[in-house]
């Protein structure tokens, strides 16, 4: 048996949500105009001559039998005393109306209907026309939103898998396509003209909406929302860089992470005075730097700021790991080890080693393309009586590889080689630059004959060093 509902005003309104609810509903159209009823020549729908706010009329029309009323009369006097009614005399319990004067919204409140102001929903959906996007909001007890949006001619990416997009509190739920639906997976790649359905937290979705869209940067919002600092004695060494950060990029605030129980520092407390910063301290539970990282990681980060820390002789041989990659140990999102050298004016891409993950070279393009930078590759060729011609090949193949994901997003790449051994040859060539992007392995393991390159670089380059966990 079909569920029952009572709508209230044959006009346009009220006609179009009757044809809409009629395959699904048993629908009842209130409405004094006989010859209107008739125009509209609803399949399905039972038709009732009379004013909806008359319980007799309300009665005839089986306001006694039913759980759900809509009021879509054109007239917001009219509908208030249609709930009025079907609440006193009827007891129904979803009532729901369409507002069209904003003046009378509070006494709609009054009512406990759930309401639709006609104005404000054609404003955000011709907006979000306008954008090329549809929205649908308040689902998952109003944490979520879905919204679709259109893949444009200029998009970066286009040609793309939906794995290389790294979704984080969002995912694509669907892809329309000439005319099909396309349930999407990983390998899904992406093509102009395409439609596209994302759903996941509002706070984010409408700036991955347009990256996917327009493919406009919006770092670091596909890792999280906020910069994260521990609130350790370098804070303040590193407030310039976070103060530029929050101002170059989408971040939303920095968050500053305190441990053993204790409030926020002196220092914390007057920098969040300073009208330069929007800073939210947290106070945890954590007894040390490793443990405030751990929390921090758990903070929707999306870039932790790290000070630079001296590497001990026993870490540079590999016989030992530092502090600072154990921290990166527990990250998903970019690690910043912050040296001051801004504002990002050169960015230096590394590839020094293999494998080279995608991640790393498409953190560097949202930077450059978010702060307006140029892009370097450096590419790191160790003599071939070393690693033989093969490895050599195969660096030349992963640069080719960067250079056209960097050309998907209209990204010019600055490639410049280096000889030798890839520890010395970066650090000496970081020289000039602001930051530079590399990659790292996740508790990788090294020796006194095989040093790990990635943790000598994170602690030895001349400049802010931006990691990307792998």
């Amino acid at each position: 048996m079909k569920p029952a509902v009572i709508i209230v005003g044959a006009g346009d309104t009220g006609a179009q949500l009757a044809e809409r609810l009629s395959g699904n509903w048993a629908v009842t159209i209130v409405d004094p105009d006989v010859e209107a009823l008739a125009r509209d020549q609803l399949d399905g729908a039972r038709l009732v001559r009379g004013d909806g706010s008359s319980a007799l009329v309300l009665r005839e029309a089986g306001a006694g039998e039913i759980k759900t009323l809509v009021a879509a009369s054109p007239d917001d006097e009219v509908n208030l005393e249609v709930l009025k009614v079907a609440r006193r005399d009827f007891g129904i319990e979803n009532l729901f109306a369409v507002v069209h004067d904003h003046g009378f919204e509070q006494r709609y409140e009054e009512t406990e209907a759930q309401v639709v102001n006609r104005h404000l929903s054609t404003s955000a959906l011709m907006a979000s026309r306008l954008e090329h996007r549809k929205v649908a909001t308040s689902i998952g007890l109003g944490e979520g939103e879905i919204m679709e949006v259109q893949v444009l001619a200029n998009s970066s990416v286009i040609g793309r898998t939906l794995a290389d997009l790294s979704p984080r509190r969002w995912l694509v739920g669907a892809v329309y396509r000439a005319g099909e639906l396309i349930v999407p997976h990983g390998d899904t790649v992406i093509e102009e003209g395409d439609r596209v359905v994302i759903i996941g937290d509002p706070e984010i979705l409408s700036s991955i909406a347009t990256h996917i869209g327009s493919g406009e940067s919006e770092f670091p919002l596909h890792y999280g929302s906020k910069i994260v600092a521990l609130d350790t004695p370098h804070l303040e060494s590193l407030l310039p860089e976070a103060n530029y950060l929050l101002h170059a990029t989408a971040a939303s605030h920095l968050e500053v992470i305190s441990g053993d129980g204790t409030p926020p520092s002196a220092e914390l407390l007057r920098c969040c005075e300073d009208p330069k910063f929007t800073i939210e301290p947290i106070t945890t539970n954590a007894s040390s730097p490793l443990e405030l990282t751990a929390e921090a990681a758990l903070r929707d980060v999306g870039v932790l700021l790290l000070p630079p820390d001296r590497l001990s002789l026993w870490a540079s041989i590999g016989l030992t790991r530092s502090e600072t990659v154990k921290f990166i140990d527990l990250l998903d999102a970019p690690a910043l080890i912050a040296r001051g050298s801004f504002p990002y004016d050169r960015v230096l891409l590394v590839l020094a080693e293999l494998p080279f993950p995608n991640r790393a070279a498409q953190l560097a393009i949202d930077l450059v393309r978010m702060v307006d930078a140029e892009l370097h590759l450096a590419v790191v060729h160790q003599p071939e009586l070393v690693v033989g011609s093969q490895l050599r090949e195969e660096v030349q193949e992963q640069r080719r590889q960067v250079e056209q994901l960097a050309g998907l997003y209209h990204v010019n790449v600055r490639v410049e080689e280096l000889e030798g051994n890839p520890i010395e040859a970066v650090v000496k060539h970081s020289t000039g630059f602001n930051v530079v992007v590399l990659p790292y392995k996740r508790r990788r393991r090294s020796s006194l004959t095989s040093p790990d390159v990635g943790q000598n670089l994170i602690h030895r380059v001349r400049c802010s060093t931006l990691v990307m966990p792998v």
